[in-house]
This record gives C-alpha cells, structure tokens and sequence, in this order.
C-alpha cells in the first residue's frame, strides 16, 4: 500500500476511507523506488515518536508479518540492498531456480541455510547478499538487536483476526479476487508499467496479484490460468500468514465472527490512559 497507483491489487482503502480514517505510509512513495524493511522501520519510529508528541497512540494495522516482526524486536545493523548483487543472484534464479540459490546458502552459511525455506526466494537472495557485501556469514550478523526493540520500549498490545476455517478462508479469497479483477486489476497493472520504469528486479512485479497480472498482460497465459494462479498465490500467503500468527508471542487472536472484540477492547484500553 505504500506505493502511489498500486491500489486496486492490493485492496488499498478507498480514497473516502482514507479521507475519514487518516492513515500513514499509504501512497507514500512512487513505484519506481523500493520500499526496504528497513525504510519501514526507520518511517515507523519517526511516526511513533510523532504521534506521542500529539499524546495520541499509534495502531499498526496490516498483514506483512515480516515488517511488524522488525518493529517489534529491532533491525541488526546490517547494510543497504546492492542492485547490482541482487542482479546478479535473480540471474542465476532465472536461470537454474531459487533452489540453486539454497545450495549456494548452504555453501556459505549453512546455519542461516537451515533455518531458511530452500524456496524462500527473498530471505535467501537477502542472506547471499549481505555476506557477499560484508564477507562475512548472515546468521553471524542477524539476532543481535534488543535495545532497539519496541517491546523493550512501550507497552504493546497486539491482536490478531485468526480463523482456523480453511474453507471459510478460501472461499472469502476467491469472492475477494474476483472484485479485484472486475474493479480493473489488469488496467490498473497496464497503467502502472506505462508510467513508470519499475525495474525487473522490484518487489512489485514479485507481489501478490501484480505478478500474475504483469504475466498475464504478457500473455504468459489466458485469463482463466491467470485468476487460478492469482488465487493459489493469495491461498499460500494467507497459509503463511496463519503460520506466522499461530506461532506469534503476545498475540491475542479472535475469528472472523468476533473481530468486534478488538475494537472494544482498544476502546478500553484508549479510556484508561
């Protein structure tokens, strides 16, 4: 949501919406530059600060669990993406797959190599990158953050809408991604590669919804395997979601039938401060 002209595809709130409910970080940047983990944080503790200053409390909302995770227990101090690295690693991925990019992990760092998915494309080509810049291994630098951490700073309170209904889930998907693709998916992605020069290599063309868009503008396939992928990719991400939520410290979790609650309960909690 953090890039200007990517609303459709990622079901960014309505302009009426975000005119009612102020938000921040949304059309924050244009799509031709990257948003990194790191510009979240940083953008984040600014805002913290700032909504303190205004004796207001600060509410994160979304599903990017690896962005909330790096909020909550600090970055390390490792250093800035290199494109020309990355380019050179997303060539041997195009070429021999990300489970060449795995064994060369392994290779070097077999510790973090372990601890990572062998397909887990963006961790593994993070981890190749960071030690070929410092020389040293990833898991080596990675885990010593703690002072930074906001746990360690403010009292955090996190919720979490869980449901264990898979089919429920599936089926909420599926009507979710035929609106998307009727409110104009496919034109929204075609304007988008018009106007800017989003690079080969930019998250977006790796994301949920834009990546099988960007194919099927390409005519890669037609449209019934162009929702059928769309909808299995938005089916594992939210099965990777549910895996990180299920194994989340300090999450109070509710279902779908009882999300009420959280609002009721922040209301509280905002009362008696």
């Amino acid at each position: 949501m953090v890039y200007k002209g990517c609303d459709i595809g990622s079901a960014k709130p309505n302009k009426e919406t975000l005119r009612k409910y102020p938000h921040h970080l949304v059309n924050f940047i244009e799509p031709e530059s990257i948003f990194t983990v790191s510009d979240f944080y940083k953008q984040s503790i600014k805002l913290i600060n700032s909504i303190h200053e205004r004796k207001k409390i600060p509410v994160f909302v979304g599903g990017t669990m690896m962005y909330f995770k790096s909020l909550l227990n600090g970055l390390d101090d490792l250093p800035e993406r290199d494109n020309k690295i990355r380019e050179n690693l997303e060539k041997i991925r195009l070429r021999k797959g990300v489970k060449e990019l795995h064994l060369m992990l392994i290779d070097k760092d077999i510790n973090y190599a372990k601890q990572v998915n062998e397909l887990d494309e963006q961790r593994i080509i993070r981890a190749l990158e960071v030690i070929e810049i410092t020389g040293k291994s990833f898991s080596s630098q990675i885990g010593l953050t703690s002072e930074a951490a906001l746990t360690n700073r403010f009292n955090v309170h996190q919720y979490g809408i869980f449901e264990d209904n898979r089919s429920l889930i599936h089926s909420r998907i599926e009507q979710r991604l035929k609106q998307i693709i009727k409110s104009g998916l496919l034109d929204e992605v075609s304007s988008l590669l018009k106007k800017y020069d989003i690079s080969e290599y930019h998250p977006i063309r790796k994301s949920v919804n834009y990546k099988q868009a960007i194919a099927r503008i390409n005519n890669e396939y037609d449209d019934s395997e162009f929702f059928d992928r769309a909808l299995f990719a938005t089916r594992q991400l939210a099965k990777r979601q549910t895996t990180w939520m299920r194994s989340w410290q300090d999450l109070k979790k509710y279902d779908v039938s009882s999300k009420h609650k959280i609002k009721e309960e922040v209301e509280s909690l905002s009362s008696a401060l």
